[in-house]
């Protein structure tokens, strides 16, 4: 009997599979490494200013056997980035809502810093506040869109893929080379 991540094996021919896999795992693992720091270095400063999207990429590798299972990892709204958003449509409020509170925005309205009117600008609640800029930012997006960046779609490209493709054949021959000697 052998475990193996929570997995207990008792056949010594798949134990042989599953630690035999070094080549294919070690080459997801680097891809998955220079990929993500691909997208990274990709994103716009301007378009990532919290750091929350670079913060978002990220990679993990499944495997109990077959399958082997490679994840890329990134912020539901890298879409939106990477394509842009074509006008016409106002964005999702409460995803707007969200990103205005995380980016813990300036909230005061311009018109309200007058000394005069400092006590009504204490009445108006933050909600309320929010809720407005909401609009606001809503309305640009929904007239001008967002323009594209291509960080991903210029990142992660057919001839990458292809790359890995190779890569992984290559691995995985000598990994099956290793299997079948260690099975002799």
């Amino acid at each position: 009997m052998w475990q193996c991540d929570d997995m207990i094996i008792t056949d010594a021919k798949q134990r042989t599979m599953i630690t035999t896999m070094n080549q294919v795992q070690s080459t997801l693992q680097t891809w998955g490494e220079k990929i993500t720091e691909a997208l990274k270095a990709a994103i716009p400063a301007q378009k990532d200013s919290s750091g929350m999207q670079k913060q978002s990429i990220g990679f993990s590798i499944k495997y109990a056997g077959y399958p082997i299972v490679f994840e890329l990892k990134l912020a539901d709204y890298y879409k939106f980035i990477d394509e842009g958003r074509k006008p016409g449509h106002f964005p999702p409020p409460e995803l707007l809502k969200a990103w205005i509170i995380s980016k813990q925005l300036n909230i005061n309205r311009l018109s309200t810093m007058k000394r005069s009117l400092k006590k009504l600008k204490s009445i108006s609640s933050n909600q309320n506040r929010i809720n407005e800029l909401c609009f606001l930012i809503g309305r640009k997006i929904a007239r001008n869109g967002i323009p594209a960046t291509n960080f991903y779609s210029n990142t992660i490209t057919v001839d990458v893929l292809t790359e890995l493709q190779n890569n992984l054949s290559i691995a995985f021959k000598q990994d099956v080379i290793v299997m079948l000697n260690t099975m002799q």
